[in-house]
């Protein structure tokens, strides 16, 4: 029996979620996506997203020290990254790494960190 394929976004072929910047009216596929945009400096203070990865119990599980030139790794591989949107990304992408997404699980962790924390924005709006 032929059954069609379900419908497949060519701009988001793994179907990742759209994220919303808190700052400004643009929308992101993948965390990744977002905390990209985030960390470029337009819409936070610059560095703030790397700063905020350390402030939270997990950071143990994807972060070593933050002076170091690639201060994030993933737990699974251990692949390391100079900045937490390609931590991100690399799991979004990698399947044998991606269950650290979940919430229960230290990205998943972060990522429920960084939308508490900017849900309600404060000083680390970027006024223009």
């Amino acid at each position: 029996m032929y059954h069609p394929a379900p419908y497949q976004d060519s701009n988001n072929p793994l179907g990742l979620p759209i994220y919303e910047c808190w700052f400004c009216p643009t929308n992101w596929i993948g965390f990744s996506a977002l905390l990209y945009h985030l960390e470029d400096g337009r819409c936070v203070k610059e560095d703030r997203i790397r700063t905020l990865a350390f402030e939270t119990p997990e950071y143990g599980f994807y972060g070593n020290k933050l002076t170091d030139a690639n201060p994030f790794f993933c737990f699974h591989c251990r692949a390391q990254f100079p900045q937490v949107s390609y931590l991100y990304h690399h799991a979004e992408h990698t399947p044998s790494c991606s269950y650290l997404l979940n919430p229960s699980e230290c990205l998943g962790a972060l990522r429920d960190f960084y939308i508490e924390y900017y849900e309600c924005p404060g000083s680390d709006y970027v006024h223009f």
